[in-house]
């Protein structure tokens, strides 16, 4: 991950940007798990002592800079505190004969305004934001914030019903994550500093083919508390909603407007990469809590103010559904279609038929490697990928690109589409 400069972080912060943008942040300005305030008091301490000692900013007034930030990390700073250290660094900044006093005592005024949360909560807390926030990379990386060392030492001691109990904790898709979790994990392990990441997914992929989800018994619920929640999607948010508000003791109705429960777990992930039967495991988890499912059920606005008038809750999750157009010239000529609809309609089972027909797929994502995986699936005579930049900066998974072109996918680099030529019945012909 590119690191983010001070200022940059100031600015973010200055325009109002939510917690996770923050912790977000935190995270690309410096590793995971290491506090700010330390970081920059080491900074400081090396700038000190590459100092030659001529002149008294340098020589005194960054050991006196270093001293007042160890104030802040020994918990014994107070707000007149932050302020003495802003007026020190810029009295040492327009002060300095040479860059090392001047640059290092810059970076702590930069700092005090980039870094403002993890300064006040040393202050006003006496508790460290960023190791709080970030104890372990690949748990500070993981969307869900999973106990990743936890279940990788619970299958190590053979454990898989308890590492699924564990994951479960945090997320009630442990065989989902196992699949296709794009395991961002693995980018800050540890263990890179020696040769390469852990193989995380791998692992938890092991601990789900030892203890399929659905025979792992979820925790009892809480007792009743009488309150009733509508959740509108039956898609990851709206599930792992209605799963740990039903631990809570909250009756969870479920709304879904197509057939079948999981939203684009089903109806955006192809059966060869996630079978519906391993789902399954999943979803059955999940509503063996008291979840209750009404499928085939579309809320318009009128049925969404009865929702509310009926329910003490209610959490929308519809899902991202909408397919993203090209905006090129004959895009609505018959046979064009979009991956989303594509997608959808496989969730369903309902298959094409590619037999004898030239694919061609416009995109370098994971969802476009999808969509021509599929459609070898389906006898198409060709599947060819247009991508306009190299194959390296595809944002598809290296092993996707991979698996795509051992299945025989050709991918044409370094093109954009200009238009899309039809023929006489209105048919795409050429792109």
């Amino acid at each position: 991950m590119s690191r983010l400069s001070v200022v940059e972080t100031g600015r973010m912060r200055a325009a109002g940007s939510d917690l996770r943008a923050q912790v977000a942040q935190r995270i690309a300005a410096n590793p995971p798990g290491v506090c700010a305030v330390e970081q920059q008091l080491a900074i400081l301490q090396v700038c000190h002592a590459q100092s030659c000692g001529k002149c008294v900013p340098c020589r005194v007034g960054l050991g006196r800079l270093a001293e007042l930030l160890e104030d802040v990390l020994d918990d014994r700073a107070t707000m007149d505190t932050l302020a003495l250290i802003r007026e020190t660094a810029e009295n040492i900044r327009v002060s300095a004969d040479c860059a090392i006093g001047f640059e290092a005592a810059n970076m702590v005024l930069k700092g005090l305004d980039g870094f403002e949360e993890d300064y006040l909560s040393h202050v006003q807390k006496h508790t460290c934001s960023g190791s709080f926030e970030q104890p372990i990379p690949c748990v500070t990386l993981c969307p869900a914030h999973v106990d990743v060392p936890g279940y990788i030492a619970l299958a190590a001691a053979g454990r898989a019903d308890d590492a699924i109990r564990l994951i479960r904790k945090d997320n009630p898709f442990p065989t989902a994550c196992a699949l296709i979790c794009e395991h961002p994990c693995e980018q800050r392990c540890r263990r890179r500093m020696i040769d390469d990441a852990v193989n995380i997914r791998a692992l938890k992929r092991y601990v789900v083919d030892h203890a399929s989800a659905d025979s792992v018994p979820t925790p009892p619920c809480n007792p009743s508390t009488g309150k009733k929640v509508a959740v509108v999607g039956s898609g990851p948010s709206g599930l792992t909603a209605a799963y740990f508000l039903q631990l809570m003791g909250h009756q969870c109705t479920v709304f879904e407007e197509k057939k079948q429960l999981g939203g684009m777990l089903r109806y955006g992930i192809p059966n060869y990469r996630f079978p519906r039967e391993r789902l399954q495991q999943d979803l059955d988890a999940i509503l063996s809590t008291g979840i209750e499912v009404k499928t085939e059920t579309k809320i318009r606005t009128d049925e969404m103010r009865q929702l509310r008038a009926d329910y003490d809750a209610v959490y929308v999750a519809i899902g991202a559904h909408t397919d993203k157009k090209l905006r090129l010239e004959g895009e609505d000529s018959k046979n064009v279609i979009s991956a989303v609809e594509m997608l959808r309609e496989i969730g369903d089972e309902n298959y094409p038929d590619y037999t004898g027909k030239d694919i061609i797929v416009v995109g370098g994502g994971n969802v476009a490697m999808d969509c021509a995986r599929t459609a070898v699936r389906c006898h198409a005579a060709s599947v060819k990928v247009v991508y306009r930049r190299r194959q390296e900066d595809m944002t598809a998974l290296a092993e996707e690109v991979e698996s795509a072109l051992a299945e025989g996918v050709e991918m044409v680099t370094l093109n954009a589409p200009m238009r899309i030529e039809a023929d006489a019945e209105g048919k795409a012909a050429a792109l």
